[in-house]
């Protein structure tokens, strides 16, 4: 594809492909219409994703509800899979949430064994056959299987081209040096504090792609910087 044809909007509505897609394949069509979002938040901003825990979208009169899902820009250029493994990660939430079912505890910070069972059915696996002390059965990955099948149904790989380039990053790149992202991350090291926006409660996680939900004020942890 040429890159001048690659727009937000073009990715955005890739995204909604791929959500309908996936919800077919994958999810026996269950998932209802929700909104797609790709923004950065300043407080969260080495997220992958995250996916609201309420109907955040609709209309005045309350006739049209919609969650919503997004994707952090900076790091939409990843790797198509990486992109899919968090779109399917929320959409497992989802699932789970609009069937009643809590997959998450311990303050939102630990996955349970009904995410993990709903992981599996959805094309995930694990690494490990035990859950993590802290955060349970988060670290979920595609299986080589469903990397496969994805590759198969359509959905267009090149538009995943192009992310949000912050700071200096193509200044740093003339120069030779290591973008800032890359640097902060390697500042912090494998230990990373996360703090709920509304009550200030703090966890750590090993690494950035977690989806910590705060049970008492159902706020998504955010990265502390």
């Amino acid at each position: 594809m040429n890159t001048k044809e690659i727009t937000i909007e073009k990715i955005t509505s890739e995204l909604h492909k791929a959500y309908d897609i996936i919800n077919k394949h994958f999810f026996n069509t269950e998932l209802p219409v929700i909104a797609i979002t790709i923004q950065s938040d300043a407080r969260r901003k080495l997220t992958m994703g995250w996916c609201t825990t309420k109907e955040v979208w609709g209309d005045k009169e309350g006739k049209i509800k919609m969650y919503e899902i997004n994707l952090t820009p900076e790091f939409l250029d990843l790797d198509f899979h990486e992109t899919m493994d968090t779109l399917m990660h929320e959409m497992v939430h989802l699932y789970n949430k609009i069937k009643g079912v809590q997959d998450v505890s311990r303050g939102g910070t630990y996955h349970n064994k009904h995410f993990k069972n709903e992981s599996i059915k959805r094309g995930f696996c694990y690494k490990e056959d035990k859950p993590d002390k802290k955060y349970g059965w988060s670290f979920s990955r595609l299986t080589e299987d469903t990397k496969k099948k994805l590759n198969t149904l359509g959905i267009n790989k090149e538009i995943f081209s192009i992310a949000r380039r912050t700071g200096d990053y193509y200044v740093n790149i003339e120069i030779g040096n290591e973008p800032e992202q890359e640097n902060e991350q390697k500042k912090k090291g494998n230990s990373f504090k996360w703090v709920c926006p509304s009550c200030n409660t703090t966890v750590r996680s090993t690494r950035l792609e977690v989806h910590i939900i705060c049970g008492d004020c159902e706020e998504e942890f955010q990265l502390d910087e």
